[in-house]
């Protein structure tokens, strides 16, 4: 490809300041990242419920009377008999320690709707919540709802001490007012960056077919093989200025956990699959960088913390990429990542996040529960009910004080892209993009900056 790309043509700002942890302290419990929650939320949720519901006064569970419609904020705890209990998963490794180790089901769900209940608890109190019968709402029917989420509701409290739900809120988050004026400038102006999740590095059942795949990938996105007939093509690639990475670079099969138990005698001379693994992704970015500005994410199977959110990988892992004279095209970022490019704001996670909602939802499509964690202000609810994070204190980083313009998703099973207007900013479109695994689809995702469309592109 002759023409050289412009790396720095687009303006470009990590905003994940919030998710970096400088200094580590694990003396607090998580009570008060609880508590940080409901009260930051309490003061967005208030002035909508005012908007909302003005008729109607806003109480503390502690005071709330029988058959009084009145309006209670809290946050959503499921009691879910499926959920994973660490003191029940010990007793069951202690009675059956002889029995084989049988396979977890990544896919399964926490929820039982027969026998599941659905609470919400204030700083004082809690209560058990149905749907009203002479309601149209069936919030607790359609099991929507994930532990964590802060939410308000109007009805009142029936003879059984249940709070019987008539309609409910989530706070109202602005959007990122971007000053981009969408398809302005002309088609050979238009920018791209390429979306790509979930190489998985390191899988011992790798074949020739996936290697291929793979290297067909980064000659395709370096624009190697590219000639200069091939004009919209090559004008799209050497347009395309940006590369992130959503997480799972490295697969599950490296994490090895079975050595943990084993005597260190037994493990003397064993190398850990994920320093392959680490080579390979390695090489797979020093061939990038030196055309592409990459921004790599961790995810869950990634040598990074396992609780969120996660820190960028060390630069000492990445060593000849580092080390090269194109390092700086080179960004470890933190899971989850929101960053500013081309004056719009994007926000991103690898995976987990989603993937922990839908355990505990009815929800199966990805796109709806982007749509749910917008709606609700919060990237991270199950946080740290069933998905793991550091135990912040005096603030949760993981509220949402404004919407991003494009939020995307690692690690799915399927491409999607739709867009999505809260009711309360219905003249305001927010892109939901989910990326699919690079080891399922063989495929990335690129994007235009111009017109904010996106394009699979198969290999």
């Amino acid at each position: 490809m002759k023409a050289e790309r412009d790396l720095k043509s687009m303006q470009y700002e990590n905003k994940s300041t919030n998710f970096f942890i400088k200094e580590k302290h694990f003396e607090y419990q998580y009570a008060p990242l609880y508590a940080e929650r409901l009260v930051s939320m309490k003061k967005y949720l208030s002035p909508v419920c005012g908007k909302k519901w003005p008729n109607f006064e806003i109480k503390p569970l502690a005071e709330i009377s029988k058959h009084e419609k009145c309006i209670i904020i809290g946050t959503i705890f499921k009691e879910m008999h499926n959920k994973p209990n660490i003191l029940k998963e010990l007793a069951e490794d202690e009675e059956f320690s002889s029995l084989p180790v049988q396979p977890v089901n990544r896919e399964a769900k926490y929820i039982d709707p027969e026998n599941d209940q659905v609470i919400l608890e204030d700083d004082l109190q809690r209560i058990i919540l149905k749907d009203a019968e002479n309601s149209n709402c069936k919030l607790i029917k359609t099991n929507n709802l994930c532990t964590g989420l802060v939410v308000a509701l109007l009805g009142s409290e029936n003879e059984n001490s249940e709070f019987e739900v008539e309609d409910y809120t989530f706070k109202e988050t602005p959007i990122f007012d971007t000053k981009l004026t969408v398809g302005q400038a002309s088609h050979k102006e238009d920018k791209y960056m390429v979306f790509l999740s979930g190489i998985e590095l390191g899988d011992g059942s790798m074949t020739n077919n996936y290697l291929f795949k793979l290297q067909l990938l980064i000659d395709y996105l370096r624009g190697d093989f590219i000639d200069e007939f091939s004009n919209d093509l090559s004008t799209q690639l050497c347009n395309t200025i940006r590369l992130v990475i959503a997480g799972n670079s490295l697969s599950s099969s490296t994490q090895s956990k079975d050595m943990i138990n084993k005597a260190k005698y037994l493990t003397k001379n064993y190398v850990a699959g994920s320093v392959g693994a680490i080579k390979q992704l390695d090489e797979f970015l020093l061939q990038l960088i030196s055309k592409l500005e990459v921004d790599i994410m961790p995810g869950e199977f990634d040598p990074s913390n396992l609780m969120l959110p996660q820190q960028p990988l060390h630069h000492a892992m990445l060593s000849k990429s580092f080390a090269s004279e194109f390092k700086y095209n080179l960004h470890s970022v933190t899971n989850p990542y929101k960053f500013m490019l081309n004056e719009l704001c994007f926000m991103g996670v690898s995976g987990q996040m989603i993937d922990d909602i839908r355990k505990s939802t009815s929800i199966n499509d990805s796109i709806e529960i982007m749509k749910l964690i917008l709606e609700a202000g919060h990237i991270g609810p199950t946080c740290p009910d069933t998905l793991a994070c550091y135990p912040f204190y005096g603030k949760d980083p993981f509220i949402l004080d404004e919407l991003p313009n494009v939020f995307f998703c690692g690690n799915q099973n399927q491409f999607k892209h739709e867009t999505f207007s809260p009711k309360y900013n219905p003249d305001k479109a927010i892109h939901l993009i989910s990326l699919p695994k690079f080891t399922k689809d063989y495929s990335c995702i690129f994007f235009n900056l111009n017109t904010l469309k996106t394009e699979e592109i198969k290999f």
